[in-house]
């Protein structure tokens, strides 16, 4: 019998590839997510700050220049925060929709090393099935030689 050969192990190749690079994707895109997280996280102590700012400006002599000042600052702040909230939405998104190609393609790399393993399974089978009827003749020629003398 001839070697094993598997004809779609450029495949299996190709897909192992195409695995490790959604499983790259999916970790920028969760890297990306965490920057953004971490983005919002600043913006929301920052308001916090800027609140701070607004109690002890109220506690003294009011400024009005001053309070016009910190309510601006709040008021980007609060874009800022809508602005981010956004973004950590769409890249929950992206870090969704990358995990799902990850899971998609390990699938697909599992169901060909599978099926690998099954015609590997199947060649054994018949390597040993056809090694038994050789050893099989050369018994029965023996068995014949020696019922001839």
């Amino acid at each position: 019998m001839k070697r094993f050969e598997f004809p779609l192990e450029k495949a299996l190749e190709i897909r192992g590839l195409r695995k490790l690079l959604a499983e790259e994707k999916l970790g920028e895109a969760q890297r990306e997510e965490n920057r953004t997280r971490a983005r919002l996280n600043l913006a929301y102590g920052m308001r916090d700050e800027c609140f701070e700012e607004m109690r002890a400006a109220m506690g003294g002599r009011v400024d009005p220049e001053g309070i016009r000042q910190l309510v601006r600052y709040e008021s980007s702040l609060e874009d800022e925060i809508m602005r981010q909230r956004g973004d950590v939405t769409k890249r929950e998104a992206a870090a969704r929709v990358a995990l799902e190609v990850v899971v998609e393609r390990t699938k697909e790399e599992r169901a060909l090393e599978k099926h690998r393993e099954n015609r590997l399974r199947e060649y054994r089978s018949l390597y040993w099935w056809d090694q038994g009827k050789v050893l099989d003749e050369i018994g029965a020629q023996r068995f014949t030689r020696g019922k001839g003398r």
